[in-house]
């Protein structure tokens, strides 16, 4: 007796709208979800097909025609771009986090910044004519000032942008000067001479209020205001921490007979921020 074996066949739902479109069957139906025709497509199983869904879930789609059978690859993706950009992103993190370590490790403390006034080389209010043919005082002025920078840090130098120096009487500002990059090295403490003038200088009716508070036992006040900026360069301009001062001194000048020139009596220096 022959044993007899049975085939069963698959069958599997397939979208209608890759088969076939009715017009008559799309206006008549109320709705699409309500009646979606069912199409089923027979698979006849065999050993043969047995890794179908296999190969179509991976890279292979087996095809079936009656002239021809071959196995046909699915094109994947280029992973090449996805691996560089894996490999560089892991790269940045990586060093992203060793500048943050680095910088946790080495951070350097906020500089002390301190100002020393000099003595006036010269500090002279001559009467004369300006341009225009008035009256008036001319001041002719020449000072030095101390700057002293101690930088705490054991690793990195401290640059200071082009210091601001600017003398007031009162709200009158009758000196400026614009200072040079400086360079305070590591964990030192560096003095800096800055000089300040002006020459000529017409004061109009500050000039004889000027001359008289000079002469008297009071004293003439004078603000000196010097405006830094300096910054630690841990890693170029990534990790870049800046620092503001603003330094204010109130001085007064008397004018010394014995040595014909004017004097600092007094004075006394603030950080302002």
């Amino acid at each position: 007796m022959e044993r007899r074996e049975e085939h069963y066949s698959n069958y599997f739902v397939q979208s209608p709208s890759s088969v076939f479109h009715d017009p008559e069957t799309e206006f008549q139906s109320p709705s699409h979800s309500d009646s979606v025709p069912l199409v089923l497509v027979r698979i006849n199983e065999s050993p043969r097909y047995s890794n179908f869904l296999k190969y179509s879930e991976n890279n292979c789609v087996y095809e079936d025609n009656d002239d021809e059978k071959r196995l046909m690859p699915l094109r994947r993706l280029n992973s090449g771009w996805w691996i560089v950009l894996q490999i560089l992103w892991r790269f940045l993190f990586s060093f992203g986090v060793a500048l943050l370590v680095f910088y946790i490790a080495t951070q350097p403390p906020r500089p002390d910044i301190s100002i020393r006034i000099g003595r006036f080389n010269q500090f002279l209010l001559e009467e004369g004519v300006d341009s225009h043919g008035v009256s008036t005082v001319f001041l002719t002025c020449n000072c030095s000032t101390k700057v002293i920078v101690d930088n705490k840090s054991y690793v990195f130098g401290l640059h200071i942008h082009p210091p601001s120096i600017k003398y007031f009487f009162g709200p009158l500002n009758f000196a400026k000067a614009q200072g040079t990059k400086l360079y305070a090295s590591s964990h030192e403490s560096t003095t800096f001479r800055l000089y300040i003038g002006t020459k000529n200088q017409a004061m109009y009716g500050a000039g004889r209020q000027m001359e008289d508070m000079l002469q008297s036992r009071a004293g003439l006040p004078l603000i000196l205001r010097i405006n830094l900026i300096s910054d630690f360069r841990v890693v170029w301009s990534i990790i870049n921490p800046t620092y503001h001062h603003n330094v204010e001194c109130l001085l007064f000048l008397s004018y010394n007979k014995k040595h014909k020139q004017a004097t600092v009596v007094r004075k006394k220096c603030r950080l302002v921020s």
